[in-house]
């Protein structure tokens, strides 16, 4: 990446972070339109960094764009996250029971590479979206033998906030100390005990995410 890029990604994420913390803090409302052009003055950049921005965050679920009006904000709330995490909790671990007996020998080597390239990662702004994905290719490959369907729908649809790395990244090595105690259940072979790391991961994710939310509230 050149100076230029580089300058311009900085620019980009600095945006992002100022737009995301205002939604997240309430100085931008439900409902609210975000205004490009008072934000670009505000922050003093060009429009082109405020909507690139706001690709970020729609993709996040903190904007909506709606025709006619452009993005309007739809922040996550302390309940969206208990409701999200808790619920998730509960059917992720159950489908990880009931996956483990079906994984194959195939199956825990692939757990264990994208365990290593995410230990490997130094997570930062440009590294956030592969984190992203390896994170959510762990938790596809360790529930995909689950045999209820139901089950494995309902996770998929409820996801992972794609807030939550760049709120966590101060958690981030005990994040991936948890990753690892999920590969070692599932290596032992212990269903129940590979759905209690797994519920205990995403209750923790759950509670961290909450704490940095309240943080981002205080003035």
């Amino acid at each position: 990446m050149d100076n230029t890029n580089r300058d311009k990604s900085t620019i980009v994420n600095n945006v992002t972070k100022s737009l995301r913390q205002a939604i997240l803090n309430g100085t931008l409302k439900k409902g609210e339109r975000l205004i490009q052009e008072e934000w670009a003055e505000r922050l003093d950049v060009s429009r082109m960094p405020i909507r690139e921005a706001l690709t970020q965050l729609q993709m996040e679920g903190l904007v909506e764009m709606v025709p006619h009006k452009g993005a309007i904000v739809t922040p996550i709330t302390r309940d969206d996250i208990e409701e999200i995490y808790h619920t998730r909790s509960l059917l992720e671990g159950l489908a990880v029971e009931k996956s483990l007996p079906y994984l194959t020998k195939e199956d825990k080597k692939q757990l264990e590479k994208i365990l290593i390239e995410m230990e490997g990662i130094q997570l930062s702004d440009v590294t956030n979206e592969h984190y992203i994905q390896l994170n959510a290719a762990f938790h596809e490959t360790l529930r995909k033998g689950c045999p209820w369907p139901r089950v494995q729908k309902m996770v998929e649809t409820l996801g992972i906030s794609p807030i939550a790395p760049n709120l966590l990244i101060d958690y981030y090595a005990e994040t991936q100390r948890e990753h690892r105690m999920i590969y070692e259940a599932a290596l032992r072979g212990d269903p129940a005990e590979l759905r209690a790391s797994v519920e205990y991961h995403i209750l923790r994710t759950k509670n961290n995410l909450i704490t940095c939310m309240e943080l981002l509230k205080k003035p």
